[in-house]
């Protein structure tokens, strides 16, 4: 396969990271009866947390290199 299957799992992944977190939510406030509240959350953390996922994927834990010791 090419490589472009790989942003396309990227992509799907974020997607449903996001979307688990605000069912998350919306499940949360319906039990908790604070509607918005957790919906929110649910929705902004998971946006957070698959945001910091997603960087570090496309980054490749490639950083920039250190100076040769001499």
């Amino acid at each position: 396969m090419g490589e472009g299957w790989v942003y396309v799992s990227h992509g799907i992944t974020f997607a449903v990271v996001v979307t688990l977190s605000a069912f998350g939510g919306v499940w949360l406030d319906r039990r908790l009866g604070t509607m918005p509240v957790a919906t929110l959350v649910g929705t902004l953390g998971g946006m957070a947390w698959a945001g910091v996922w997603l960087f570090a994927k496309l980054r490749g834990g490639k950083g920039p290199k250190e100076p040769p010791a001499e």
